[in-house]
């Protein structure tokens, strides 16, 4: 059966260690105009479309971990935090000792302000970044989909077990070394790529993705075609049916040249 969908994610998968895409990406896309192809990342929409916006039209991009949807510069589709959920992260959240708080909407992305260097590394992952002097003051003027927690001393994985419950019907989910994400239980890669599936009449067999990590992890399993990095976590290569070379070694436009050319 042909493929007729792709879903990448970006950090330890498509991107570079440099956080640049390979060339080769764009022109596997443009040969390609069967295949749509589909950014899956926990990176914001603004940064997606910095990246990809050569494209145009062609890229779908799922972001915020599949908190958004958005498609020729229009949002299809979107899973917002409750407020009074947002309220409670920033209130038990945000004063825990070296991270800081990201709130994630379709404007934008929001940080209360910090110091230079701390900026300069958060900025890294959004390039739209708005420093504000009250995290709370935005929850009203903007749909947050996703608040991410960066931990200053990159051990994501310690500093997501001490975290206080939100309730059963929020998740944490490392994302990152570095950071973890907090959304509703609903969203998900997996959950935003079965609405794609569901919009374009794509099956899980015609699918393929690639993944490292644990925000991955339900992608993977809506996909037949699942690419596991060589660089990928142990948890994600035991429910991936392939495996590829590392992301400094452009695992994905391998395998994509091996399966689609």
């Amino acid at each position: 059966m042909a493929i007729k969908l792709i879903a990448t994610d970006l950090d330890g998968t498509l991107l570079k260690s440099d956080h640049q895409p390979p060339e080769e990406f764009y022109d596997w896309v443009k040969r390609h105009p069967e295949i749509r192809p589909v950014i899956a990342s926990g990176r914001q929409y603004q940064t997606l479309i910095s990246m990809f916006g050569q494209l145009g039209d062609r890229m779908i991009y799922c972001a915020d971990n599949g908190g958004f949807i958005f498609h020729k510069g229009k949002k299809l589709y979107s899973n917002p935090l409750k407020k009074n959920d947002i309220y409670h992260a920033v209130r038990y959240m945000g004063s825990i000792p070296d991270t800081c708080l990201v709130l994630s909407g379709a404007k934008t992305s929001y940080i209360e302000k910090t110091d230079e260097q701390t900026f300069r590394d958060v900025s890294m992952y959004f390039s739209s970044l708005t420093e504000v002097d009250d995290l709370n003051s935005v929850v009203e003027k903007d749909e947050i989909v996703k608040i991410s927690i960066y931990d200053k001393k990159h051990n994501a994985a310690g500093l997501i077990q001490y975290l206080p419950d939100l309730g059963k019907h929020i998740q944490r989910v490392l994302s990152e070394k570095s950071w973890v994400d907090i959304q509703n239980g609903t969203t998900s890669k997996g959950t935003a790529l079965k609405f794609l599936q569901d919009t374009y009449d794509i099956s899980p067999e015609e699918c393929m993705c690639f993944g490292d990590y644990l925000n991955d992890y339900t992608m993977m399993k809506s996909c037949h075609f699942s690419v596991a990095m060589a660089n990928a976590h142990p948890k994600l290569k035991e429910i991936a049916a392939y495996q590829t070379a590392t992301n400094d070694c452009q695992g994905v436009v391998s395998m994509l040249s091996l399966m689609t050319e």
